[in-house]
């Protein structure tokens, strides 16, 4: 199964450096250390922004005198001295957050935040709209990729936990300078907890390397998530990862960085539907990783693509093992309900070997490979290598492959193998 788009994403790249200068040069300006910030005085707990009504030169960031950027609220945030243990919240009145307003792409956070928009579900012209894009020269570090190759809207820093919500993220004039670059509205090398939000809106791009969210060695929770792309809605890859202190702190550290090291970083997926859409609409695939992620996907409508799934992006590290995918009845807890509905080709498809998936409790392709006129398995049943169709699709040399499809199954109570000694209460 060939997979030039694939390759043409990972432009080329065979190793992952581990990098001492990680955050060196023009990454440097994008951890928003663009000047002195005035040290706070008493722990910050919430920055409000407006893009109409605020000002980065005479605001303070309070309710009553918002900044008027996202990336002014980002550089507070990371020169804070003082962080309430309570955490901080960014709230971003709706609107467009764009380069032509101040913003300065790609915004990168550097430091655990939450992060809240306004009117989530009013669309891009009535919401929190983050609409511009610029260079990911963290991740071309990360891979050793070529300069101006990647480009990003939002990125969570290494080692960063972020929480997003009623947000619209996109990139609504992009244009990429060559065939070769690629973009992805989200880059998740930290951990994201995300909900309500829709990632890759607004993008109105035909470049086929134009996609969702990236989640390089990073973690990904996202409860009702829209989620849209070109290439792929959410391509999930382990890469190395320097651990040193050359990353900033809400703390600047005075001592000198300790020598970095180098650690695989291996992520994972969770999708859930809690209220609202949970969908992901890619041309080529909805879901995409290179066999080492954990994936949980409960509750998620996959849309349009081609696959909704597939294991074959070229792996950067190589990972001995295989991650578990879990679509529904699996180790992972997932109750499924998903709904795979809709694939050109196929809605599963599989190329590496021993990719065990278990796929319980979902709505599939009606009348096809077994499935009745309602999109159900009445039994339980498992493909392997050299299946076929529109609802799972493993290559012949793909050996001890499996997708285990049909309804969950009901446990059987366990009895006992000792009488309880307890007495029963009197009457």
């Amino acid at each position: 199964m060939s997979r030039t788009w694939a390759s043409r994403f990972f432009f080329s790249v065979v190793a992952v450096m581990a990098l001492a200068t990680l955050m060196s040069g023009t990454a440097c300006t994008r951890w928003g250390k663009a000047g002195a910030i005035p040290p706070t005085l008493t722990p910050l707990s919430a920055i409000y922004v407006n893009p109409t009504s605020g000002s980065d030169s005479s605001g303070n960031g309070t309710q009553m005198k918002p900044y008027k950027t996202l990336t002014k609220a980002v550089v507070v945030l990371a020169m804070s001295k003082s962080l309430s243990p309570n955490g901080v919240t960014i709230t971003l009145s709706n609107g467009h957050y764009t380069a032509g307003n101040g913003e300065k792409f790609p915004i990168v956070i550097p430091t655990a935040v939450s992060i809240v928009g306004m009117n989530f579900g009013t669309g891009v012209r009535n919401g929190t709209f983050i609409d511009g894009f610029g260079q990911d020269t963290i991740f071309e570090q990360l891979v050793d990729a070529p300069e101006r190759s990647a480009y990003t809207t939002l990125e969570v820093a290494p080692g960063i936990t972020v929480s997003m919500s009623g947000l619209y993220v996109g990139a609504s004039k992009l244009k990429l300078p060559s065939s070769r670059a690629a973009y992805w509205s989200l880059d998740v090398l930290g951990t994201l907890n995300a909900g309500l939000s829709n990632f890759g809106s607004g993008t109105l791009s035909k470049a086929p390397s134009v996609s969702g969210v990236l989640v390089a060695g990073g973690t990904l929770n996202c409860a009702s998530c829209e989620i849209q792309g070109n290439d792929f809605g959410i391509g999930a890859i382990s890469v190395t990862v320097p651990v040193s202190t050359a990353y900033p702190s809400a703390t600047p550290s005075t001592s000198p960085s300790s020598t970095p090291t180098a650690e695989p970083s291996l992520p994972s997926v969770t999708l859930t539907h809690s209220g609202g859409d949970s969908t992901i609409a890619a041309k080529v695939v909805d879901l995409i990783t290179d066999a080492s992620i954990d994936v949980s996907v409960s509750g998620e409508a996959f849309e349009r693509a081609k696959y909704a799934f597939e294991d074959s992006f070229p792996p950067i590290v190589n990972i001995p093992f295989h991650g578990t995918v879990d679509f529904g009845g699996g180790i992972l807890g997932s109750p499924g309900s998903n709904n795979f509905i809709g694939a050109r080709v196929s809605e599963i498809s599989i190329v590496r070997r021993n990719e065990t998936i278990s796929a319980l409790d979902d709505t599939w392709n009606p009348s096809q490979q077994g499935a009745n006129p309602s999109g159900k398995y009445r039994k339980m049943h498992t493909f392997g290598a050299g299946a076929s169709g529109k609802n799972v699709t493993i290559r012949g040399n793909a050996r001890g492959s499996t997708v285990s499809v049909g309804p969950a199954v009901v446990p059987t109570p366990t009895p006992s193998a000792y009488p309880s000694t307890t007495p029963s209460s009197t009457p």
